[in-house]
């Protein structure tokens, strides 16, 4: 009686965090994070220093 009730759906979306469904550990995930922020800021740093502060076009158009 109880099992007519209820009703299994097999066709759902198991949803996993990325620690379970990978080979790796959440520390390994973070410090990829970490790695990779480090990496972005410093290209974004580079971009600025050359191509923006030096450019006084663009300083004067968003006075700065």
């Amino acid at each position: 009686m109880i099992l007519e009730t209820v009703k299994f759906q097999t066709d759902t979306l198991l949803s996993m965090c990325a620690v379970c469904v990978s080979d790796r550990s959440g520390a390994q995930i973070a410090l990829f994070i970490i790695v990779s922020s480090f990496i972005f800021l410093g290209l974004a740093n580079w971009t600025y220093k050359k191509y923006i502060k030096n450019n006084p076009k663009f300083l004067k158009k968003f006075k700065l």
